[in-house]
């Protein structure tokens, strides 16, 4: 997936407050940043902080859909027909900036030389936030812990097939929808078998 470059974020959010109507608001830990109803179209940029995407479904399952972590940003506009209840919740104290999505798409009225390149990086991170919504989408529909793992694996292994960990396998097997003793039962068959090699927080993935 397409990395943007730190510098080009932090020069959209110069932007910001050059082109486009913004409010800030900082959270407090566990507090609810936005509920993805389709009634409202927002766009948020997290400025500093770590929050959840977390997704309830109708028996009242919930389920981890992205981590977001300091300048990514958030979105309900693809969102209109998903039929469970998806929020946003802080894990740490977080400050956001809410952008007027109207705002961006229509003319400046302020006529500034920004205005355009400012759009361009905020739809090139919609996309990506979209295509990290669709991968873990396609994630949680695997039916086996096993595929779950390779096609988590895989999503983020480097050119040398290696998946460096940065995080706990806790944290892992929650994001991946799995018992952690499952996951990590499965991951020690995967080792054994010779599909992946496992060093310390380093995993190489076998062709």
């Amino acid at each position: 997936m397409k990395n943007i470059k730190n510098d080009t974020i932090l020069l959209f959010q110069n932007y910001l407050s050059t082109c486009v109507n913004t409010v800030s608001k900082t959270y407090l830990e566990k507090e609810v940043i936005l509920n993805l109803s389709p009634a409202k179209k927002q766009i948020g940029f997290i400025i500093t902080g770590n929050a959840k995407v977390i997704k309830t479904d109708i028996e009242g399952k919930t389920t981890i859909m992205k981590e977001l972590k300091t300048h990514d940003i958030f979105s309900n506009l693809f969102f209109e027909s998903f039929e469970d209840e998806i929020y946003i919740i802080s894990t740490h104290e977080t400050k956001v900036v809410f952008i007027d999505y109207y705002d961006t798409i229509k003319n400046c009225s302020k006529g500034c030389p920004y205005h355009n390149n400012m759009v361009f990086i905020l739809f090139e991170l919609l996309i990506r936030d979209y295509k990290q919504q669709n991968e873990k989408i396609e994630l949680l529909s695997k039916r086996t812990v096993r595929e779950k793992i390779l096609f988590f694996l895989k999503s983020r292994m480097n050119e040398e097939n290696i998946f460096k960990v940065t995080t706990s396998y806790t944290a892992i097997a929650e994001y991946i929808a799995v018992d952690r003793s499952n996951f990590m039962r499965e991951l020690k068959k995967l080792e054994k078998e010779g599909q992946i090699k496992k060093e310390n927080k380093v995993i190489k993935i076998n062709d």
